[in-house]
């Protein structure tokens, strides 16, 4: 099993889960991640840097990961400025 990480825009929650609709069924999502990455500006939702990302975590067995991937490609290229990245992550033990 992995983890997938999931950080994104906020402006483009819904094309991230259109993506994934089919794919990931269940997932938890994390409101309000702050930060800043390669390509894009900082989210830190305050005055000066008004954007916020969001994260969205999920458990899925291993073929799940390539899907996944596959999914998100496009959305990476076509929103290189917003930003969002995948992350994937072993998983030891699921209580």
């Amino acid at each position: 099993m992995k983890c997938i990480m999931i950080v994104y825009n906020s402006a483009i929650e819904d094309v991230v889960h259109s993506a994934l609709s089919g794919i990931v069924e269940k997932y938890s999502l994390l409101d309000k991640i702050t930060g800043k990455g390669k390509n894009s500006v900082p989210h830190l939702g305050d005055n000066i840097w008004p954007a916020i990302n969001k994260m969205m975590i999920t458990i899925v067995n291993d073929d799940v990961v390539a899907k996944v991937k596959s999914a998100l490609a496009p959305v990476k290229e076509n929103y290189i400025s917003e930003g969002l990245k995948l992350f994937v992550l072993p998983v030891e033990e699921l209580i």
